[in-house]
């Protein structure tokens, strides 16, 4: 297979993206895909921005969700990016790890664990966002906050199954190692509390709206 010919996700149809990550084939794979539903849950949060900003009921919040939307922006912009990347960096250590290169190979697995900790952080800031929005965004996409959180917290969890196996395969580094699994275990804690609430605000606000 050529890779380089083959990693353009991003300018792909969704349902030949799909099709890639269903055939027999190493890439993409969950680390692709993680990074795709990363994307996905900043995309809502972005959506709901852009049909809050501007209208006269949430003109006080304007400024606030201004900001919000400038740094998602960058973020989603960032995490879109990963999609590729992952599948790169899987492609470069399988082609250093045939040529016995370990420590090329060990290079990679750092990079691929710290694209899997970026995107981890990067949902502790779209729950943020989620929260914020859950309060402040336009209630005709209350669901669509709800989500983003949702998959914010599935993408942070996802992520961190990629930085274990990358972890469990770098034997030189051990500060790094240590230090990545306890940056992991402070950011568990926040994203699933934060994330957690988001959701029950938005389902308890749905369940009021059918009553």
């Amino acid at each position: 297979m050529d890779t380089e010919e083959k990693i353009n996700y991003l300018d792909e149809p969704l349902g030949t993206y799909i099709k890639r990550v269903s055939s027999k084939t190493p890439i993409p794979g969950g680390g692709s895909v993680v990074a795709c539903v990363a994307s996905l849950s900043s995309a809502l949060i972005s959506m709901v921005l852009n049909y809050t900003l501007g209208k006269e009921k949430y003109a006080s919040f304007e400024k606030e969700l201004q900001g919000i939307m400038t740094e998602n922006e960058g973020i989603l912009k960032k995490l879109s990016t990963c999609i590729e990347k992952d599948s790169q960096i899987y492609e470069e250590i399988r082609r250093y790890t045939s040529k016995k290169d370990y420590i090329s190979s060990e290079k990679l697995l750092k990079e691929s664990a710290e694209l899997h900790l970026y995107i981890c952080r990067a949902m502790i800031k779209v729950v943020d966002f989620a929260e914020v929005l859950s309060e402040k965004g336009n209630k005709g996409l209350i669901s669509d906050t709800g989500i983003a959180s949702s998959l914010a917290m599935s993408a942070f969890l996802s992520a961190k199954m990629n930085v274990l196996i990358n972890l469990k395969f770098i034997k030189e580094d051990k500060d790094f190692v240590k230090q990545s699994l306890k940056e992991i275990e402070g950011m568990e804690r926040d994203i699933m509390r934060k994330g957690k609430d988001v959701c029950e605000r938005v389902i308890k606000q749905l369940e009021g709206n059918n009553g």
